[in-house]
This record gives C-alpha cells, structure tokens and sequence, in this order.
C-alpha cells in the first residue's frame, strides 16, 4: 500500500519465517534458503527470504549473486543481470542458463525483471533488502523508532485501556503535539540539546 498508493518506498526489516526446507535431510543451516524464482519451469534462478537473487550454475553448482541494476518504476520491476556478464567472470553454464531461461541475450547477458505484482510484497520491495541504498535508509530510521518507544513507555499506550480508532488517533496525535511542544518550549529557551528530553525539567524563570 504504501508503494501502489502513495509512492513511498517502504524500508522494513523481514523475519525469516520458511520453515519447509529445514525439515529435509540435506539442509544446510549454514546457508541461506532459496526458492526457484519461477517454480514453473527448471530455471537456474533461486531468491532467498531477504529478497536476495542467486544463479546456480548448471555446469558446477556454484551460486553466484545477481548484479542489481535498479528499480524500473515504470514497469514496476526491479532489474537483475548476469553477474558472469557483469563481472566479466568465466561461466562453464551460461549457455545452459540461457536455456533454461528462454533467453538469446548474447554479449550483454541474461537480464531478469523481478515484478512486484508478481511475487510476494513482504520479501519484494521497490528497493532491495540488504542494498546499500536499503541500509542508508534504514539506518535514518533510528530517529523514528525513539520516537515510537516514547510513545509506548512514556506516554503509555503500551499498556492502555483505550477503545476505538478515533480515540486511539486523538490520543496519540495529543502526545505527538506535547512532545513537539517541548522541543519548542526547549529552543525557545535556549536548549536546543535538550529538545528531545521528556524528563529533564524546564528550569523556572523568575
């Protein structure tokens, strides 16, 4: 909703929840589980729980990351390339993975498009778990997530007796404007390093 509706990227952190393959004798705990992109046909493209994608090679079994291109917005897409092609790195299977992704792609190399429409949303996000531009802007969440924690511990509604949309809304848009309040009142005063405290007094003024 928050990408189909209002353009907005979301950058929220995924569990692995599988569970399936790590009852099977040869599972390897080590490593990640994947899943054929494409479980339709015996192609050579698998994708883990974070939404990382992965080739495995037909010739000798080595699995190597896809090199991500990018998002295509317009057709609601994220970009995948060889990572043979890519990296310029000697594939024995590449024409094998040609193959069996219905591909003739030739020097440039195979191209996979991964439709958000397509695939589950919770591990398929516009932009990628574990990227570098995913993990600058998650770290900026650490912001948001005090401010989530001063609204459940310091201001209670971890624990409240409160019932109904409306009410909860105005309840927290009330906590909202006296912590937005403090910081005023702190700047004001001339204590911009205290405008995020919700327990230091304000000194009275005479």
């Amino acid at each position: 909703m928050l990408w189909d509706d209002s353009q907005i990227r979301p950058l929220i952190d995924t569990r692995e929840l599988w569970r399936e393959e790590k009852q099977l004798p040869d599972d390897d705990p080590s490593k990640p589980i994947t899943r054929p992109l494409n479980p339709q046909r015996a192609d050579t493209i698998v994708y883990t729980e974070k939404g990382s994608l992965h080739c495995i090679c037909p010739a000798t079994g080595e699995q190597r990351d896809l090199a991500f291109q990018g998002f295509e917005a317009d057709r609601n897409a994220l970009k995948y390339r060889c990572p043979a092609a890519a990296y310029d790195l000697n594939c024995q299977g590449r024409d094998q993975c040609h193959q069996a992704g219905g591909v003739a792609p030739g020097t440039y190399g195979r191209i996979v498009r991964v439709k958000l429409d397509e695939q589950d949303r919770r591990i398929f996000v516009p932009t990628p778990h574990g990227s570098p531009s995913w993990q600058r802007g998650y770290n900026a969440r650490s912001a948001l997530e005090r401010i989530n924690n001063r609204i459940d511990r310091h201001f209670g509604f971890e624990l409240h007796f409160i019932r109904g949309i409306a009410k909860m809304t105005t309840r927290v848009g009330l906590a909202l404007a006296v912590m937005m309040a403090m910081a005023v009142g702190h700047i004001k005063q001339g204590r911009p390093e205290q405008m995020r405290s919700l327990v230091q007094p304000i000194p009275a003024t005479g």
